[in-house]
């Protein structure tokens, strides 16, 4: 009598399968990406990874549980981003976090679209989004607390609305209607405006 398929992926014990996990999680981003994850096929992530099928299905058994990895990576990718930020020595100015948080979007914002893509197909992360959401938060809690230069203290409300003026920026449309510098300085315009208040009104 055969086991049930894996509900979860494989975790690689050496840093061979590390890289080639790396490898077909890129490439699902990729493929996905292209092709939407209705559309793309397990063969064709193999063959973008140069990963033999066989192995692809050793550490994923199934596309959900690889798609369900590409959202995990992206959130792990996502938090260690922002705790660079809030561990830099010395504290960063208003000016230098926003910059900062401009530089994490424009690294992560094909992969974030991925990952809506997936979320609104149904693929959900193992604990859902709710802790991914509640990490976030903290993270831009801790980023205000550093930038008041005091010891760290609750900042949910305003904790929060940083939160949603990176997703607001992360959603700016990219149809080249205003030049892309300009968009980028208003962005960080923003979002210095906002932590300069944020820290003074503590």
């Amino acid at each position: 009598m055969s086991s049930p398929p894996r509900s979860s992926p494989l975790a690689p014990k050496r840093q061979r399968g590390r890289d080639r996990v790396e490898a077909i999680l890129t490439a699902a981003t990729t493929v996905f990406g292209e092709k939407s994850y209705e559309a793309a096929t397990m063969t064709e992530i193999a063959a973008r990874a140069s990963t033999a099928i066989g192995s692809l299905y050793r550490f994923f058994p199934t596309k959900d549980v690889l798609a369900a990895a590409v959202l995990e990576r992206y959130g792990a990718r996502l938090l260690h981003a922002l705790d660079e930020l809030v561990d830099h020595d010395p504290p960063l100015s208003p000016r230098d976090a926003a910059e900062g948080l401009l530089d994490i979007i424009q690294r992560l914002r094909t992969e974030r679209s991925v990952v809506l893509s997936l979320l609104d197909s149904g693929i959900t992360l193992p604990d859902g989004t709710g802790t991914l959401r509640k990490a976030l938060i903290g993270r831009m809690s801790q980023l205000l607390s550093r930038l008041g230069g005091s010891s760290p203290g609750p900042h949910d409300e305003r904790a929060v609305m940083l939160l949603h003026l990176v997703k607001a920026i992360f959603a700016l449309p990219q149809d080249h209607s205003v030049p892309r510098p300009a968009q980028d300085k208003e962005a960080v315009t923003v979002l210095r405006l906002y932590l300069e208040h944020a820290v003074a009104s503590r």
